[in-house]
């Protein structure tokens, strides 16, 4: 197939911290398809880090190349509208057939998804519209056939299916382990995943457009339930899995107030290091399958004739606890590594010169939609904040010189709480604090190679030297040697906000 502009293939996961990529020194993870595309053709950025560190915000934030708190999209409930810019509506505009597979995340339930995308399908939704008896939304493909009401209802009532898969013990942990049943979709989200990935696989079989493709997968693992199946689970090696970062209590009061008390609702810390590294084992296995998924689309491209012309951008919204700190899953307003650096792959077009292998430099999820305007010689209609990755491609060099991410709310912003789960509730640990002031004040990191340093707006600051403590566990803000570094940050920080607290449209109105 003959295009003017190169195919884009965008494979974004959820909840995927970098740690879990074995080709970046994670000895107990195993993604070999992954690693050899980085080996082969592409190169996998080190250190990207993602902008917020829960799904809306970073989703938002990462398709428009503005930061969360540019327009306001801080909160899981505060998604973009018809009006609002981004690289789908860009790539759809300037002639892409655009294919948008799996989890919204990013668009409110009203916006006509036409505006951004030619065809849709999302395995996750279906499976909650047949438990609920209701339709699938307009313009939806239907791809679940043959799951029986009752499959469905099992699957989609998360609730009643954690009562009965955990004990009490492992209740709010989110951990389920091998998951063995007749019910495709009990192993977490896994069954809806496959599905996902064998309607785009079918798909692409049968483009035949003459406009070039971006086929956009929103996939969920490796989200939690911490849930895999035994062949997942057999290709990791439990001996040689990292240690399970733990929080003592000491520690534990160096540390922002909602981590507190997360940990005491989690209660994580009455488990034994084989218990929590059964969390992490498994978290790694659903990697796997992810990368067994990742490779088997990679394919599907090679045997349609067009991977050679396509753009492969591999990456994740946010990281994931796993267990580390005594917490499950994610949080609004910290800031740890595991929750913030993800993994960010890029293979460009054959068009495009490139020397194989990992670049180091601080980059930002907000540097992708730059990097497709310059892969596809589209430039974008709207201001944004990304620098483009593509100078990277075949040399080592550096980018930037801080990166960042942000979160929380202030003290009036009850609408920004995203909380009210009752305690028996899987999310309760979470949201019950994101309902209180401090836990959930507004934050703001920023991180060199060395240095991070997050502004809290009601509690102490933290700040970490990454190189003697990479764990983040002793927060150093009272230090006198650090203080003159500490200024510095401060100072760029304040910088950073002037410069991205607002954007003015290219657009100017007639008067």
């Amino acid at each position: 197939m003959e295009n003017k502009r190169p195919n884009l293939l965008l494979f974004v996961s959820d909840h995927f911290r970098s740690e879990a990529v074995h080709h970046l020194g994670n000895e107990a993870s195993v993604t070999p398809n992954i690693d050899r595309l980085v080996n082969n053709d592409a190169v996998s950025f080190s250190n990207a880090f993602c902008q917020n560190p829960v799904c809306v915000p970073s989703r938002c934030s990462f398709l428009s190349g503005q930061y969360p708190h540019v327009n306001g999209f801080r909160t899981m409930h505060h998604l973009m509208s018809a009006h609002d810019d981004n690289l789908l509506k860009e790539l759809k505009k300037n002639g892409y057939h655009v294919y948008f597979g799996g989890k919204n995340d990013v668009f409110k339930e009203e916006v006509d998804l036409s505006l951004y995308c030619d065809d849709r399908s999302d395995a996750y939704s279906e499976l909650n519209c047949i438990a609920q008896g209701v339709p699938m939304k307009k313009g939806y493909r239907p791809i679940l056939q043959g799951v029986t009401q009752q499959m469905a209802i099992e699957a989609a009532n998360t609730k009643e299916a954690s009562r009965h898969r955990l004990n009490k013990k492992h209740y709010y942990s989110f951990y389920q382990g091998i998951v063995d049943d007749a019910n495709p979709f009990a192993v977490g989200f896994m069954g809806a995943e496959d599905a996902q990935i064998r309607d785009a696989i079918e798909y692409l079989k049968n483009y035949d457009g003459d406009a070039p493709l971006c086929m956009y997968l929103a996939l969920t693992l490796p989200h939690p339930y911490y849930a895999c199946t035994k062949e997942d689970d057999a290709c990791i090696d439990q001996a040689k899995l990292s240690p399970v970062v733990t929080l003592t209590s000491s520690r534990a009061k160096q540390k922002p107030s909602i981590m507190q008390g997360m940990r005491e609702n989690y209660q994580l810390y009455q488990w034994s290091e084989k218990d929590l590294l059964a969390i992490k084992k498994t978290y790694l296995a659903m990697v796997h399958h992810v990368d067994y998924n990742f490779g088997k689309v990679i394919e599907a491209f090679k045997q349609k004739e067009m991977y050679d012309d396509t753009a492969v951008f591999l990456f994740s919204d946010h990281g994931d606890y796993a267990g580390d700190y005594g917490i499950a899953e994610i949080n609004q307003n910290t800031f740890e590594d595991v929750l913030t650096k993800v993994p960010l792959i890029i293979k460009p077009p054959k068009s495009m010169t490139v020397k194989p292998g990992i670049r180091s430099a601080l980059v930002e999820l907000v540097d992708i939609p730059q990097t497709i305007s310059e892969i596809t010689a589209l430039p974008l209609s709207y201001p944004q904040f990304g620098k483009s990755l593509c100078s990277h491609f075949a040399a080592i060099k550096e980018h930037r010189r801080y990166v960042h991410c942000e979160g929380g709310r202030r003290e009036d912003e009850t609408h920004c709480m995203d909380g009210g789960h009752p305690k028996d509730h899987l999310y309760w640990p979470r949201t019950s604090e994101q309902m209180k002031m401090p836990q959930h004040t507004k934050a703001v990191m920023i991180r060199s190679r060395q240095y991070k340093y997050v502004k809290r707006l009601y509690e102490s600051d933290e700040f970490y030297d990454l190189k003697l403590d990479p764990l983040e566990l002793n927060n150093q803000i009272k230090e006198e040697q650090y203080q003159e570094i500490i200024a510095e940050m401060k100072e760029e920080l304040l910088n950073f906000m002037i410069e991205t607290c607002d954007q003015v449209p290219y657009h100017r109105d007639e008067r």
